[in-house]
């Protein structure tokens, strides 16, 4: 009956997965001529878009590499081909849930199926976390600084830089917390109980005792990572390398496909600048891959750039990055059920959240 009930919630999410697939196809096929989408279609050069999906795959090996090297450190006989199933499982259930939030759980039941210890797991998974949102920061501080000099002005007029900013201010926030908890867990566990005690007041939250527990497991989940990764630094260095390459191949998809389409004025730091805003932006819609706010947002700062071929490249840019990696994920599911690894039901998943509060 478990099972049932999440393979009915999964088959929901795909659902509108493909509903909004097919919205963004009428939606092209009506801003632009059929015929011109065809045309577009036809004269990218296939170099370029091959590599863009290579660009696509070469981050899914990037994070791979980045688990392992911390999976590697906790579990010596882990195989790199259980890493790398294990991040694919974890995008392909990112990109089906709102906020990104069925990946982690997934990851850390696959990883048991792997025969990795639980808690092992779990510490690699949130130290790659922990790592990602550092370098995150570090790009988006210096796209920041490169858009703000060199294409603040466009920006502005076109009313964008404001979403920059709130994008920024998001990842800033999230970050500030992480470094609270690393130096000051006590502290920021105050601090959070009487953010909740306050939004409690306001009856903004409900239930504030529920709140306050699970915040105080976060932190104490969070301040044992950061003591795990204090005591390993060569790990963070390759890890903070890994992940700085990831980035970059994902930024890059949209420049691969800017060049597909014969397209050269505009510089590489420009496009990688604006597509990081892009993904600071709609990084917190609550929504299945931000579906329909990122599809906006790429519209909204490319339309000058791609010109003619912005709906084109957004259809491209969405498949690649978001309709892509479930189709690989869905692969890569039904390749491990033929292996015999079976699916977890929703009692299993809920006992690796509680697992994973816990840690």
């Amino acid at each position: 009956m478990e099972k049932n009930k999440k393979k009915k919630s999964n088959a929901f999410n795909l659902i509108i997965c493909a509903v909004a697939f097919v919205v963004m196809i009428v939606y092209l096929l009506f801003v632009d001529k059929p015929e011109n989408v065809l045309n577009a279609i036809r004269n990218i050069n296939p170099f370029f878009l091959i590599l863009a999906v290579a660009f696509m795959w070469g981050y899914w090996l990037c994070e791979s590499a980045t688990v392992h090297t911390f999976i590697k450190n906790l579990f010596p006989k882990e195989k790199f081909k259980h890493s790398w199933y294990d991040t694919i499982i974890g995008q392909y259930f990112n990109c089906i849930t709102p906020f990104a939030s069925g990946g982690q759980p997934m990851q850390a039941y696959y990883f048991t199926q792997f025969g990795v210890p639980l808690g092992s797991g779990l510490t690699a998974l949130l130290s790659r976390f922990i790592v990602y949102q550092f370098v995150l920061i570090v790009y988006s501080v210096f796209t920041l600084a490169v858009g703000f000099r060199n294409f603040g002005d466009d920006l502005s007029q076109k009313g964008l830089m404001p979403f920059v900013f709130i994008g920024f201010a998001v990842n800033f926030t999230v970050i500030l917390f992480l470094i609270g908890i690393a130096v000051w867990e006590r502290g920021t566990a105050k601090a959070a109980n009487a953010l909740i005690t306050l939004l409690a007041k306001l009856r903004i939250l409900k239930n504030p005792m529920k709140q306050r527990l699970y915040f105080t497991r976060e932190i104490n989940k969070f301040h044992k990572n950061f003591m795990f990764l204090k005591s390993n630094v060569w790990i963070i260095v390759k890890a903070c390398f890994f992940t700085a390459l990831q980035l970059t191949l994902q930024l890059s998809i949209s420049y691969a496909l800017y060049r597909g389409f014969g397209l050269s004025e505009a510089g590489y730091l420009q496009i990688i600048s604006y597509q990081a805003y892009v993904q600071m932006i709609s990084a917190f819609i609550p929504l299945p891959g931000a579906m329909g706010a990122a599809e906006l947002g790429y519209s909204g700062f490319f339309k000058d750039i791609f010109g003619d071929f912005t709906g084109v490249s957004t259809m491209l840019w969405r498949i690649i990055t978001f309709y892509m990696p479930i189709l690989v994920g869905m692969g890569h599911m039904l390749s491990l059920k033929r292996m015999g690894y079976k699916e977890p039901t929703k009692s299993e998943l809920e006992m690796m959240n509680s697992e994973q509060s816990d840690d």
